[in-house]
């Protein structure tokens, strides 16, 4: 989905104040291409917006389209690009995860909740990034007898999930 030139300016807008707010230098502007959008940045401190393997630029990349999704409702992902470093993810023709990314993060959730009841004993699964330890959480967070959690793997930001029978149980 296409983003409107008013969500263009925006994204820029937002992502410059959270930048200005990081204490760090850099310009920002859109680039509308074809079927997607994004946010060139030019920084003399490029390497703290990118992060150890992208992972502060996925970061920063998440947390502006979630902004972007409670200020406008429905609008499409807006990438970054800073110093032209671009993380590289498989995507969608919408620039967001995957169908099968999700079915297959899907599927892992609720097999691993099956074992859970079925054994009455807590599971660890993963690591996972951010976004993927989201759609697990999102998946499973409807069932009354379960609880998630997540914890700390490993220093590339990975976490486990754990999954246990509801009130501390398993």
């Amino acid at each position: 989905m296409p983003i409107t030139q008013e969500q263009s300016e925006q994204s820029v807008d937002i992502f410059s104040e959270m930048v200005r707010l990081l204490g760090i230098q850099a310009s920002a502007s859109a680039v509308n291409g074809e079927d997607r959008t994004w946010i060139s940045v030019k920084s003399e401190e490029a390497g703290r917006l990118i992060g150890r393997k992208g992972q502060y630029l996925e970061s920063l990349e998440l947390l502006l389209n979630r902004i972007l999704r409670r200020k406008f409702g429905k609008c499409g992902w807006v990438e970054l690009e800073i110093d032209g470093y671009q993380k590289r993810r498989p995507t969608g023709p919408d620039g967001r995860r995957s169908k099968v990314d999700e079915e297959k993060l899907t599927r892992i959730a609720n097999d691993t909740a099956k074992e859970v009841k079925r054994w009455e004993k807590s599971a660890r699964i993963g690591p996972f990034n951010a976004s993927e330890r989201r759609v697990i959480h999102m998946v499973l967070r409807d069932d009354p007898k379960l609880e998630t959690e997540s914890e700390e793997a490993d220093a590339d930001g990975k976490k486990m999930v754990i999954v246990r029978l509801g009130g501390g149980e398993g």
